[in-house]
């Protein structure tokens, strides 16, 4: 088991937590909501990375369409 630490949280977050899933322990909770919170970040570095201009991605989308309709 991975090692664990003691957090403080707000009460009325974590009130507002359980009302809406009920069935999951507090611990959980917290859990899920971080792997969110670390995929959100994953996803927008992996966005800024590949970010095109507006440009670029016009460019991209007429060419993308272009080949479609022409079957190349």
């Amino acid at each position: 088991m991975a090692a664990t630490t003691s957090v403080e949280i707000d009460g009325e977050l974590l009130e507002r937590l359980r009302e809406r899933w009920p069935e999951k322990p507090d611990r959980q909770l917290i859990e899920d909501l971080v792997l969110i919170q670390l995929g959100f970040a994953a996803l927008r570095s992996s966005q800024q990375r590949n970010a095109l201009s507006e440009d670029a991605a016009l460019e991209l989308g007429v060419r993308a369409v272009h080949e479609a309709r022409t079957g190349s």
